[in-house]
């Protein structure tokens, strides 16, 4: 098919890291359809490196074999698609955790969709901690929000948190039926350089020197930038798998509108982002597996599995987060993990309270307490006791 991107350029690299033995990334860069993504895995071996790569392959069914393909023109219509896709991925993974008794299956996603018909519009859809920047002007902007109990808590720094909670995202592909995508709307210009990327950067290198490497490096291809970013969080200890897919506005952007909206378009604009409920991802549907756990290929499809991956740093948690965008969202049923949690939190919430009590109890008291919990108390009566205890008749 014809480029109608030819103002567009990109690249992507990934690397499995230092720490991992197999990488459970995945990315995809469809050029010719305006849309590019990166997905990050969790749930080990059997888990995360299937759930991203059903987010890539589901993407990939979507915007190049589906009949609907050729009408995705404009980033609404591409967020429909996406939604569509996106949902059917998150049904058949869970359908798949649930059957193998893979608990915690899923992938972050974060999709960066261009406009054909209104080049200076971008859409991004994401669910997870993966990353969608700008640079623009010598400025690099966060364009994503992460969903992480770090985000909701309002910490830049998960080192914050107690151990429990680092690492927990709190919307991926896989968790549920649905996932809920959050859009973001953005404006594309002439000279943007677009990055995507998954949490093994930005948690090994600051947004400064992701700045500084992109700014110092401007005159190089995208292939040499993504090849420093990545060299970056591996110099940084590499402590998860790194993935980076750029995108650059390289030449004057068309002049809107470049095309008729069809009907086509339009209908699929409409559509709901909810799939019907038979709805299945058509890239694995496959039931039986090799010895390693992983679907195996068959004659119809002659799909193989994705390389075998390590397991994830990600710990799923699925509580729903309220989306900022213009568009209607789905809504995750509430399933067993999310009561769990509430009653991990009464319970959390309970215990502190009761110390609270504690406290206030011994100092009305005038007592003191223990610095340490593991510190026991003097058998021995304090001055205050002795002076309370009877004294003997004389």
């Amino acid at each position: 098919m014809d480029n109608p991107f030819t103002y567009l350029n990109c690249a992507e690299l990934t690397n499995v890291g230092k720490k991992r033995k197999n990488n459970e990334d995945s990315m995809v860069s469809l050029l010719e359809r305006g849309l590019f993504c990166v997905a990050d895995g969790m749930g080990g071996v059997q888990g995360g490196a299937v759930a991203s790569q059903a987010v890539a392959d589901a993407l990939r069914e979507a915007f190049t074999d589906s009949p609907d393909a050729p009408f995705a023109v404009t980033a609404k219509a591409s967020a429909r698609m996406v939604a569509r896709a996106l949902n059917s991925a998150s049904q058949w993974i869970k359908e798949r955790a649930d059957e193998r008794g893979l608990a915690g299956s899923g992938s972050t996603a974060v999709v960066l969709a261009f406009d054909c018909v209104t080049p200076s519009r971008a859409l991004i859809l994401h669910a997870g901690d993966s990353r969608a920047y700008r640079l623009r002007s010598d400025k690099l902007t966060q364009l994503s929000a992460d969903h992480s109990v770090a985000a909701a808590a309002g910490l830049t720094n998960e080192r914050d948190l107690p151990a429990m909670f680092r690492g927990v995202i709190t919307r991926a592909v896989g968790l549920d039926p649905t996932v809920e995508l959050e859009e973001t709307e953005a404006d594309v210009a002439t000279g943007d350089l677009f990055l995507l990327c998954s949490d093994g950067l930005t948690k090994m290198v600051p947004d400064k020197l992701i700045h500084k490497i992109l700014r110092k490096h401007a005159s190089a291809s995208l292939d040499e930038q993504a090849q420093l970013l990545i060299d970056a969080a591996l110099d940084a200890g590499g402590e998860d798998n790194v993935t980076v897919v750029l995108v650059r506005v390289d030449s004057d952007l068309p002049q809107a509108p470049t095309m008729e909206i069809p009907p086509e378009t339009l209908i699929l604009e409409a559509l709901p982002v909810a799939p019907p409920p038979a709805a299945r991802l058509p890239a694995n549907p496959m039931a039986d597996t090799d010895e390693r756990g992983f679907d195996a290929p068959t004659a119809e499809t002659g799909q193989t599995p994705p390389t075998p991956c390590s397991e994830s740093g990600h710990t799923p948690m699925p509580i729903t987060v309220t989306a900022k965008t213009g568009f209607p969202q789905p809504h995750p049923a509430n399933s067993t993990r999310n009561i769990v949690v509430m009653l991990a939190l009464v319970v959390m919430l309970f215990a502190a309270a009761v110390a609270g009590l504690r406290v206030i109890y011994r100092r009305a008291q005038g007592q003191h307490l223990p610095l340490r919990p593991d510190t026991a108390e003097s058998s021995a009566p304090s001055a205050t006791e002795e002076s309370r205890a009877p004294q003997p008749d004389h």
